[in-house]
C-alpha cells in the first residue's frame, strides 16, 4: 500500500516497562494519550469470505485496524489521520484501564517507526495478543515519542468499550473465510510421478482449493490447465502423456464443479521444461500440470 511496514525487534530488546508502560521516567516525559471517548467509542466490523476487518476510530488521531486475509495471519494497522507520533521505536503495550487499577502494563513487541504519518503495522501473534488483550477487558497501547519534541510521549490507546459484541461477529466473519486467497491460488502445479497419470491425494487436496475458490469468486474468468512431461521417452509419447494428466486435471476439477466454460485445457509435452532435465530431481519438477486462475480486468 506504500506506506512502510514496521519490523519488529528481537524479543531480547524489549525493555522492562515502567507504570507508565513505556520505558521513560515520568518526570521528564509529558504524555498526550488519544483514546476515543466512552460514550463515542466504536468497532466497527466488515467483512466477506475473503477478508474481515475490526475497526476503531480513534479520536483526533486515526483509525486502527485488524485485519484478517483468507489464508493469511491476523494483523493490525494503525492509520494516522496526522504525523503527532514520530520517528524512533514505538512499545506496544497491554494495560489495564484506570478502573481496574494493580495489573501491571506488559510489553507486547516493540517496532522500529519511521514517522511522517506512515502506516504502523503489528503482525500475526502480537496482533492476535492485542486482540485477547480487548477481550480480557484490557487495553492495547502503541505509545512512541511525539514528532514535535522527543521529550513528550504519545499514546494511542484501544478501548474495549463495546468491543464484546463487534469482537463477536468478527470470530464469526473469520471462521466463514476461505482457507485460500487469489494469489496464493492463483498458481498452482500438480506433479506427477514417471509415466504416472493418476492423482494422488495430495493432488486432489491442491485441486479442491482450487475449486472452491473459483465457485466462490465469480471474478475468475479462466482457468489454464497445462499438461507437461520431462524428456524422457519420445516426443510424440511425451505429447500424448502431457495430454492425459491435463485431461485428469481437468475431470477432476468438473467433477468438483467447476465450470466447464472457464476452462482452457492445454498440453505441451516436453516442449516447456520449467528447468533442464539432466537430473532426476529435475525430471520430477517438469512432470507437472499447471492451473493458472484468471480474473477478469
Amino acid at each position: 500500500m506504500g506506506n512502510a511496514v514496521l519490523k519488529s525487534f528481537k524479543k531480547s530488546l524489549i525493555p522492562t516497562v515502567c507504570a507508565l508502560g513505556i520505558g521513560f521516567s515520568a518526570s521528564t516525559q509529558a504524555i498526550t494519550r488519544y483514546q476515543s471517548e466512552l460514550h463515542e467509542a466504536q468497532w466497527l466490523l466488515s467483512g466477506d469470505i475473503f477478508s474481515c476487518s475490526l475497526s476503531h476510530p480513534i479520536m483526533s488521531y486515526g483509525e486502527g485496524n485488524f485485519i484478517k486475509n483468507a489464508g493469511e495471519p491476523m494483523k493490525f494497522i494503525l492509520n494516522p489521520g496526522n504525523e503527532k507520533l514520530g520517528p524512533g521505536n514505538v512499545y506496544i503495550i497491554s494495560q489495564a484501564p484506570n478502573w481496574s487499577p494493580g495489573l501491571k502494563p506488559e510489553t507486547l513487541d516493540v517496532l522500529s517507526y519511521p514517522g511522517y504519518g506512515m502506516t504502523v503495522e503489528v503482525g500475526g501473534k502480537v496482533a492476535e495478543r492485542m486482540l485477547t488483550s480487548l477481550n480480557k477487558g484490557l487495553h492495547p497501547i502503541l505509545a512512541g515519542s511525539a514528532w514535535e519534541s522527543g521529550r513528550e510521549t504519545i499514546e494511542v490507546v484501544l478501548t474495549n468499550i463495546n468491543f464484546a459484541p463487534a469482537y463477536n461477529e468478527f470470530r464469526r466473519c473469520m471462521a466463514g473465510l476461505l482457507p485460500v486467497n487469489y494469489d496464493q491460488i492463483a498458481r498452482s502445479a500438480v506433479l506427477f510421478p514417471e509415466n504416472g497419470v493418476l492423482l494422488s491425494n495430495r493432488m486432489k487436496d491442491r485441486l479442491n482449493l482450487v475449486a472452491l475458490y473459483v465457485s466462490n469468486d465469480p471474478s475468475v474468468e479462466y482457468i489454464y490447465i497445462d499438461g507437461h512431461t520431462d524428456s524422457l521417452g519420445s516426443r510424440r509419447d511425451n505429447r500424448e502423456l502431457s495430454k492425459i494428466r491435463a485431461e485428469a486435471v481437468t475431470a477432476y476439477l468438473l467433477e468438483r464443479g467447476v465450470e466447464v466454460e472457464k476452462i482452457i485445457s492445454r498440453y505441451h509435452g516436453e516442449r516447456y521444461p520449467t528447468i533442464d532435465n539432466k537430473s532426476r530431481s529435475n525430471r520430477e519438477r517438469n512432470r507437472r500440470v499447471t492451473i493458472r486462475l484468471e480474473k477478469f480486468d
